[in-house]
């Protein structure tokens, strides 16, 4: 059995310059990607290109895209599920984010203390920083002038726990 081969169309081009245009698929009635109406908008294309379909036509052929609804809370606390042991408010007991249900009801709910820990500002943190680098300045001539050993050893202990600072506030 032979197989029947398509009618290759020719589609419309020209071109300007060194670009070459071709007209859009949907420019012909009832053709394959026809949307109900014409097109004639025409496209920058390669020179062995033997069809095109504009960005009009193309936007009009694909679905939407899904946008979800964002994060949705739980009404459980932040890294509940990292905890060893949480149980929420109805009573569900969860061992590290697993629900365990042979012991619901069995624990009183988990409380949360908010941690009274305040963030520093990008200024106050510059502050602090300038701050520990002049002790840290002061010390280390401190330590050069030292001769003592038992100076040297507190100094740079010292300059060990500043620099340890230092680097928390980086």
């Amino acid at each position: 059995m032979a197989k029947v081969q398509k009618e290759k169309r020719e589609w419309k081009t020209r071109t300007e310059g060194k670009k070459r245009y071709m007209i859009c698929q949907n420019s012909e009635p009832d053709g394959k990607y026809w949307q109900g109406r014409i097109c004639n908008n025409w496209s920058n294309v390669g020179e062995r290109t033997t069809a095109a379909l504009c960005w009009q036509c193309t936007h009009a052929l694909a679905a939407p895209p899904e946008v979800g609804m964002g994060y949705k809370s739980s009404g459980k606390p932040r890294g509940w599920q990292f905890m060893k042991e949480f149980v929420d408010e109805q009573g569900n007991v969860y061992h590290k984010g697993i629900e365990q249900p042979s012991l619901k009801g069995t624990l009183p709910a988990t409380t949360i203390e908010p941690s009274d820990k305040k963030k520093m500002s990008k200024r106050e943190k510059e502050e602090l920083k300038d701050q520990i680098l002049l002790q840290i300045a002061m010390l280390r001539g401190e330590v050069k002038k030292a001769t003592l050993k038992k100076d040297i050893d507190t100094g740079t202990k010292k300059l060990r726990k500043l620099e340890r600072q230092l680097k928390k506030v980086q």
